[in-house]
């Protein structure tokens, strides 16, 4: 399965009206469509200046726990019948977590279609990578906030330049055993790191990578890094998505990113875009981890996702928003980023 000409396809369906009518029907038949982002330890290696994991009150009150082995097919009986895709890490660092091989295993047991692992890539080996691959994973996504050593070191604080460049080597390696394997990078750009993508090739172009994402900053807690505020890439942002555009379709490399960036002064600087997409969201993201399942009243121990459903009238929530106007659906907008899908 390709999630992402899935992704293109819900992107190019205006209409919510049929988005949520579509929905309605996977839902009613007990399809999947849920897309599973597992964060299995609340943990990081590394402290990352634009992330959460400097903010010492947040980690405090939010940053803690982790699943044992044998929540790994209570996690799966509650929930991966009805997974499009299972994301390994979000918003933590997976490969602290022990049970990964298991956890994908399992994932393929239950015939997940999609199964990525995102990750800062410093504490995976060789090992790890052929072990992920040859129990079922479809994709490495690697987190980098920096092109050169100086960059990437001073922004992913404790994170080794050379390290992510041998991991990347690893699974270049790999997909030459495992060709549907996926290399996917994820780069979080602010107006200090963002200039340096025009160099990105020139880095980078030994390695087998077949999808990029640009991220740009967003403010979650008190991080150490603190510039916001995109105003002064603003004017060069297209001309930089233009360039990479046109590099990844010499390479034949999917590229994702937002097609437009605003600050909104009242919430922080933070980015802002349109995106009719974002409706589905609390309809679709199921975020997992030691301290949250899904929705506050499921009970993943005892129930699946199926029952829980019956229980909550979603079906019948589902149809509702059919018949919504997109005003009435801006409460649920969750204000997600609106991303070009260019496939090449």
């Amino acid at each position: 399965m390709d999630i992402y000409k899935i992704l293109k396809f819900n992107n190019a369906i205006k209409n919510h009206r049929v988005k949520f009518l579509g929905l309605w029907l996977l839902s009613v038949l007990n399809k999947r469509y849920l897309a599973i982002q597992l964060d299995p330890v609340l943990a990081c290696n590394l402290r990352c200046k634009m992330c959460y994991f400097t903010d010492d009150d947040y980690v405090r009150k939010n940053m803690k726990g982790i699943f044992k082995e044998e929540n790994i097919d209570e996690i799966a009986d509650a929930i991966f019948k009805n997974a499009l895709k299972l994301q390994i890490g979000c918003g933590a660092e997976p490969t602290l977590f022990k049970h990964n091989t298991k956890l994908i295993e399992v994932a393929k047991k239950h015939h997940v279609p999609y199964i990525s692992m995102i990750t800062n890539g410093n504490l995976l080996e060789k090992e790890d990578v052929e072990s992920f691959s040859n129990a079922g994973l479809d994709e490495f996504i690697l987190s980098m906030h920096g092109v050169t050593k100086e960059t990437y070191e001073d922004l992913m604080d404790k994170g080794i330049y050379e390290k992510f460049h041998d991991i990347l080597k690893f699974i270049t390696d790999q997909k030459k055993v495992n060709p549907k394997l996926r290399l996917r990078i994820n780069y979080t750009f602010n107006q200090d790191n963002f200039h340096e993508l025009k160099d990105f090739f020139k880095v980078y172009d030994e390695y087998a990578i077949d999808i990029i994402q640009l991220r740009p900053i967003d403010k979650i807690g008190e991080t150490t890094y603190n510039e916001f505020s995109l105003k002064k890439i603003e004017s060069d942002y297209f001309e930089v998505a233009n360039f990479l555009k046109t590099e990844t379709q010499k390479r034949k490399i999917t590229l994702l990113y937002p097609q437009s960036i605003y600050r909104n002064e009242t919430q922080s600087l933070k980015v802002k875009t349109q995106n009719d997409s974002s409706y589905l969201i609390p309809y679709t993201y199921c975020y997992v981890s030691p301290k949250y399942f899904w929705k506050d009243d499921f009970d993943w121990k005892n129930e699946t996702f199926a029952t829980w459903k019956k229980r909550n009238n979603w079906n019948f929530t589902l149809l509702k928003n059919v018949f919504k106007s997109r005003k009435n659906l801006d409460e649920t907008n969750r204000n997600m980023l609106n991303y070009s899908v260019e496939i090449n």
